[in-house]
């Protein structure tokens, strides 16, 4: 069972922290707040009051057999700062933290932590591409170059298997999965409600209750989601 500690129990923090439960592992989590503490005690493994950014109270966890730490402090970037450099010091192998500015991101990349992410930002860019593209349910970035869509498929595409859509050499992008839904189902689809089907053959047909996940260069998706 991987072991994991997160520092700073806000709603990011929270909901990761949970999930990594959910997911089987066991999570260790702290913050500065009782009212958090309190909250999260149900959910988590185990919960500490304390405020991380003191080395002394990191130090008197034995954090070396953790395989990674998160770290989710607030607004403000120097207790961040500080908690992931003695994390490093420790001995943590992995560290994530969530970055407030660009600057502190730029920063904790220099204190040599694994990765610094921006939550808010990254899901409004998610966003804000999903929105962008035509009929597409949602989006994943890969890097700067791919990326992986999920789309209604074009009317064309119906009745018709993989192979005689031969997708990878009319629009060099690839098939990785199909997610079928209930033929009832209408504006809304609960994701309770969806089968899936990864690395698909090319028999499998390509039906109208279902959506398409397909991955490929973001030029290359563009022309297939607007068809």
């Amino acid at each position: 069972m991987k072991k994991y500690v997160v520092i700073g129990l806000g709603n990011f923090g929270f909901t990761l922290a949970k999930s990594l439960v959910e997911s089987g592992c066991e999570v260790l989590g702290i913050d500065i707040s009782r009212d958090a503490i309190n909250e999260a005690k149900e959910f988590l493994t185990h919960v500490i009051i304390g405020d991380a950014s003191k080395r002394e109270v990191l130090e008197a966890l034995s954090l070396k057999d953790f395989d990674g730490a998160v770290v989710s402090i607030g607004q403000k970037m120097e207790p961040s700062i500080l908690i992931s450099l003695y994390l490093k010091e420790i001995g943590i192998n992995r560290i994530i933290v969530r970055a407030i500015t660009e600057d502190h991101g730029k920063i904790l990349s220099h204190i040599g932590v694994s990765d610094v992410i921006f939550p808010e930002r990254d899901m409004a860019l998610r966003i804000a591409k999903t929105l962008a593209m035509k009929n597409v349910i949602d989006f994943l970035p890969l890097g700067e170059d791919y990326g992986i869509i999920e789309i209604f498929p074009p009317k064309k595409f119906l009745g018709k298997s993989l192979r005689e859509l031969r997708i990878p050499n009319t629009y060099n992008c690839q098939v990785i999965g199909l997610k079928y839904f209930p033929k009832d189902s209408h504006n809304f689809i609960d994701e309770k409600m969806l089968s899936v089907k990864m690395a698909p053959s090319a028999d499998d047909v390509i039906q109208e209750n279902m959506m398409m996940i397909i991955i490929g260069k973001y030029e290359d998706l563009s022309k297939l989601q607007s068809i």
